[in-house]
């Protein structure tokens, strides 16, 4: 899209003069688009659609003049015509100069329209087709406005990655059973095995109007889904079993609330509540709910301590024995050194159930780092954590069961690699849990690949 500036009085003295001709003033193609682009800018809505209209008349396909015909017709309040003319520049637009002011257009239009949701994706397609990087930075711009000002927040999750562990089996091949002075072999279905996982998750998030500048409360909404494809030696270890037998779908919805306690807003509290259904293997598997209060002090300008506390009730559909209700209390530390972000949290929790192996206590430790600037164009982050638990009931081994859960990450954004805002994520992951019961003496090894949205 051809711009210029050019002042008001002038594009007033073109049209003085232009009407005191005694012949019409002939403009060639390229004068008519700046002529109608300066009357966009300089606020004559009317005029600026008269000549895009002219141009039309012209060409149909012109993406110049549809563009400016839908800006003028949102001006004039004409919103649904506003995005008709937008679609159609987009469609016909062949560069991306030209796609890049049709979404524009179009964004604009559905902003005004009320559908903020819809516009933030044309602002997406908008960064794409950027001209250039303050063309781009205008996008970004915008898409910022109109996510502050929209209550709906829909954030997507997609992940592929190969596991030495895809149904968390026993690294073990026989275990015994309290009391009992030989080894029972463990079915090969129950042993690790290897393959594909792949998830997708959505999770919307509605944001009510405050009642103050201090508090906020979402609704949210959430479903995820996550399969797996065994690999071709697992698939012979255990002919019985295909991927779908470790398929995990959960649907969720809840509520959460946060508040200011003071005015500097140093100190928040939050209450969340959340209840969801969930299937595995493509049976049912448990109905669950979840309570959380949660309290946020900030220290200084670089360091702030969290608490918080929460209570979950599974209930197990399909075997009932194994629900089980948990109470977990988490107290966190954060600081910027060197404007890295260093976290450190401890965990206690206790589980009550009629299953000697889900109830249990524990308690962790994690510890995380995010890297304030890219490495050669990759944001990086690392955690590190570590939970010892404690079954007192367990059936597989004399005097409690009792595992040590270890596990290391490792996170690369890669941040210049990017389409419509969104860029590619490798995580790198290894879990241990060290059981003096075999069937849980477990591991695995595994990189994910997915995706994050760079705004």
């Amino acid at each position: 899209m051809t711009r210029a500036f050019c002042p008001a009085w002038v594009l007033a003295g073109v049209m003085l003069a232009t009407a005191a001709l005694s012949e019409p003033l002939m403009l060639d193609v390229h004068a008519m688009r700046q002529l109608a682009f300066t009357s966009m800018k300089a606020g004559y809505a009317q005029d600026a659609l008269g000549y895009s209209d002219a141009l039309l008349q012209r060409d149909p396909g012109d993406s110049t003049a549809l563009t400016i015909r839908s800006q003028a017709l949102r001006a004039l309040g004409r919103v649904d015509e506003a995005q008709r003319a937008a679609r159609l520049a987009w469609t016909s637009a062949t560069t991306n100069p030209g796609r890049f002011g049709a979404s524009m257009a179009m964004a604009q239009a559905l902003s005004t329209d009320g559908r903020r949701t819809a516009a933030q994706w044309w602002l997406r397609r908008a960064t794409q087709n950027a001209p250039n990087a303050r063309a781009e930075a205008i996008a970004r711009r915008d898409f910022g406005y109109v996510k502050s000002r929209n209550p709906w927040n829909i954030q997507i999750n997609a992940t592929v990655a190969p596991s030495s562990n895809v149904n968390n089996g026993s690294q073990q091949d026989s275990l015994t059973l309290a009391g009992l002075p030989f080894e029972f072999e463990i079915p090969e279905g129950s042993q690790a095995l290897s393959g594909f996982e792949a998830g997708l998750g959505v999770r919307a998030t509605y944001r009510f109007a405050a009642s103050g500048p201090d508090r906020q409360t979402r609704a949210v909404f959430g479903v995820l889904g996550h399969t797996v494809s065994l690999s071709s030696e697992a698939r012979r270890r255990a002919p019985d079993l295909n991927g779908w037998d470790f398929a995990y779908t959960a649907v969720e919805a809840g509520l959460s609330h946060r508040r200011a306690l003071d005015e500097a807003g140093i100190t928040s509290l939050s209450f969340a509540g959340t209840a969801g259904h969930n299937w595995y293997g493509g049976e049912v598997l448990s109905d669950y709910l979840q309570v959380q209060i949660g309290l946020d002090h900030k220290l200084d300008d670089r360091s702030a301590v969290n608490f918080g506390i929460s209570a979950d009730r599974v209930l197990r559909v399909d075997s009932p024995v194994q629900s089980s209700d948990r109470v977990e209390v988490a107290l966190g530390y954060e600081r910027l050194v060197a404007e890295d972000r260093f976290s450190v949290g401890v965990t206690a929790a206790r589980a009550v159930s009629d299953s000697g192996e889900v109830g249990n206590e524990a308690v962790g430790l994690t510890l995380s780092w995010d890297k304030s600037e890219p490495v050669a164009g990759v944001s990086l982050s690392a955690g590190l954590g570590v939970e010892a638990r404690d079954f007192a009931g367990s059936r597989y081994v004399v005097g409690g069961r009792e595992d040590v859960k270890m596990t290391a990450s490792l996170s690369m954004s890669f941040d210049q690699v990017n389409y419509m805002g969104f860029s590619p994520v490798l995580n790198l992951r290894a879990t241990r849990n060290r059981s003096n019961a075999a069937l849980y003496d477990t591991q695995d090894v595994g990189v994910t690949l997915g995706i994050k949205s760079s705004f």
